[in-house]
């Protein structure tokens, strides 16, 4: 019986080893969940360029955007290529989100996650002329009126919106009095035009017109101090909000994706984060190093989903 069950443990390594050595077989069709130019296209475009700069595969990688229904579109296309591991998929947090507001029935359950690549930090930014001047400045003006600041973001629900939502919340202020408004397009130009007063946006969208003397920041949602363009600039901890948001890209696979594919993306990416070629690629786009594997990426999706789900079933967002 021991003999058997060594001979099957061998069978199982000699197999994976077989499908690490020949995988990817063919070329690899990447589905970021928007269209060219955005923050999933970019990762998806500097995935490609730094894996192959760093010769940790040889396969062309394909780049088939989908920004259609708010990254739906992009779900509905890779869940039925269940069990094709040549298709990836590059996500954000609505990954989850969108079935907490009910315009999906899909999150990552019917995906295999495969790591978290990036993430970018969001800051409070206002103009250089503005009265106020820090987060807590703010904070005690819309907890004693949360209607007296206007507040611009990307979207609702969104990092942008939660960016505003959560410290108001912390510091005892009637969030949900407060005055937020959602834009498409650049929220700079609400900011410099005077529509709006303060921006909740990423910092990689407002340093332009920081480094311009246009704008200033007051506050990043890292979780920690930062330094480059984020040097100086106080998170949310240190001003006594006990919170975090990383508005993180990530890496999906399909469902029934090989344990072996798993494990292959696992090696390569964890090598991939460690080479010059996507040091580069971080310095280049503004991004911070957030790599989780395949294990630790699935155990953060959870917790994220139950802090994300009960903030949109108190704000009404919630189906």
């Amino acid at each position: 019986m021991k003999t058997i069950f060594c001979l099957l443990i061998s069978s199982w390594i000699l197999a994976s080893a077989h499908v690490q050595a020949a995988y990817p077989s063919r070329r690899i069709e990447v589905v970021p969940a928007g269209n060219a130019g955005g923050g999933l296209d970019a990762a998806a475009r500097a995935l490609d360029n730094a894996i192959h700069e760093a010769k940790l595969i040889t396969q062309p990688m394909i780049i088939n955007n989908m920004g259609g229904a708010a990254g739906d579109a992009a779900k509905a296309y890779v869940h039925q290529k269940k069990g094709d591991p040549h298709v990836l998929y590059l996500e954000s947090n609505r990954i989850y989100q969108n079935k907490i507001v009910g315009t999906t029935q899909l999150d990552f359950d019917n995906f295999v996650p495969l790591a978290r690549l990036i993430t970018e930090y969001l800051v409070w930014v206002v103009r250089t002329d503005s009265p106020q001047r820090s987060a807590k400045d703010i904070l005690d003006q819309i907890k004693a009126d949360p209607a007296s600041v206007a507040f611009g973001v990307g979207s609702m629900p969104s990092n942008d919106y939660f960016n505003v939502v959560r410290p108001a919340m912390q510091h005892g202020a009637d969030y949900k009095k407060l005055r937020i408004a959602a834009f498409r397009g650049n929220l700079n130009i609400q900011l410099l035009g005077g529509h709006v007063q303060v921006i909740s946006t990423t910092a990689s969208e407002a340093m332009e017109h920081v480094k311009a003397g246009k704008a200033r920041l007051l506050a990043t949602s890292a979780p920690s101090p930062q330094g480059g363009d984020l040097a100086g600039v106080p998170h949310w901890r240190g001003l006594g909000i006990e919170m975090q948001i990383l508005h993180w890209r990530g890496l999906f696979a399909p469902p029934g994706t090989p344990p072996e594919v798993i494990a292959f993306w696992d090696d390569r990416l964890g090598k991939l984060m460690k080479t010059d070629a996507w040091k580069k690629a971080l310095a280049q786009y503004g991004w911070a190093d957030a790599f989780a594997d395949s294990t630790q990426f699935k155990k953060e999706l959870m917790a994220e989903r139950e802090v994300t789900g009960k903030l949109l079933r108190e704000l009404g967002f919630a189906k």
